[in-house]
């Protein structure tokens, strides 16, 4: 049933005559009749009795014009709600990332955000780099937080963080009593790394390549899928690693690791949102967007 076709049908039962409605829908008297006849048509029932000098609805019609005025009630309330959703950020934000974005600087992004915008709902799964960036890329997910620059052209990216990825050894070990080592030192040593897939891991092995020590000659003592499972790894004596300093803070303050400078290393890295950019449709993604945009003018180059 046409929506225009019972407005009209209200307009002609309240002003009693086609021509004045025809003048205040600008349409032609003889579309106006057409309309109503279709609507019987649709109906299988007559709505109007012609047959009279003054126009009198059927009982049918009778019962259409109390359907229709409810209609364009309720055409009335959705106008109202979708203008108030244009302007409210409204809905659920569905985010992938790794991590350590994931678990040390995407909450309090979020929590700021709903501040702002609190009837926003927000659900973020974690996984590693590598992931985030596939699942972006094929659009399962609209934004992605993850711990490296994505290659090609498809996605777009926004600095939103920085770390440090610093080397920590369990209390006992020889090293804590060290204030500097050399790359040299760490041969031999039990090393637990991340995942082949896991941006921390791909940064690590590239900038120690850089500074000259090639960390895939090692053989890892462990290779674990969290920086979490890392940390209590060290902490249980099973090894050294390399991790963030954002995943460190409470071990340290409890004295469970200790971090210790490598000489001539400083490993620091950028952390990134990315979404394609023809995916950002809802007022809800356009402002999230903004918003990591805002804040990530504050990160430091």
């Amino acid at each position: 049933m046409n929506l225009g076709y019972l407005i009209t049908y209200i307009e002609v039962i309240k002003r009693g005559s086609f021509s004045e409605v025809a003048a205040k829908l600008s349409i032609s008297q003889p579309a106006v009749s057409l309309q109503i006849q279709k609507l019987e048509r649709d109906l299988g029932v007559r709505l109007i009795d012609r047959s009279q000098k003054v126009m009198t609805m059927t009982e049918a019609g009778k019962r259409l014009l109390i359907f229709a005025r409810s209609i364009e009630k309720e055409w009335g309330r959705l106008q109202l709600d979708l203008d108030r959703l244009r302007e409210e950020v409204t809905g659920e934000l569905i985010i992938a990332a790794s991590s350590i974005p994931g678990n040390f600087l995407l909450p309090s992004l979020l929590a700021e955000f709903r501040s702002l915008h609190p009837t926003v709902r927000a659900r973020a799964l974690i996984s590693d780099s590598v992931n985030v960036v596939a699942e972006v890329r094929e659009g399962i997910y609209d934004v992605g937080f993850c711990g490296f620059l994505p290659e090609g052209q498809e996605l777009e990216s926004l600095k939103i963080g920085q770390d440090e990825i610093v080397l920590i050894v369990f209390p006992e070990h020889p090293f804590a009593r060290r204030k500097v080592i050399s790359l040299n030192d760490l041969e031999g040593e039990p090393l637990i790394f991340r995942e082949e897939t896991s941006g921390t891991q791909r940064t690590l092995e590239a900038l120690l390549s850089q500074a000259g020590f090639h960390i895939k000659t090692q053989s890892p003592s462990l290779v674990l899928s969290t920086t979490q499972a890392i940390v209590s790894a060290v902490e249980l004596q099973a090894g050294i690693a390399f991790v963030s300093d954002l995943a460190i803070k409470k071990s340290l303050a409890l004295g469970l690791v200790k971090q210790v400078p490598v000489k001539g290393l400083k490993l620091s890295r950028n952390f990134y949102c990315i979404y394609r950019r023809e995916r950002i449709v809802s007022r809800l993604l356009e402002e999230f967007i903004a918003f990591v945009r805002a804040k990530g003018k504050g990160v430091k180059s």
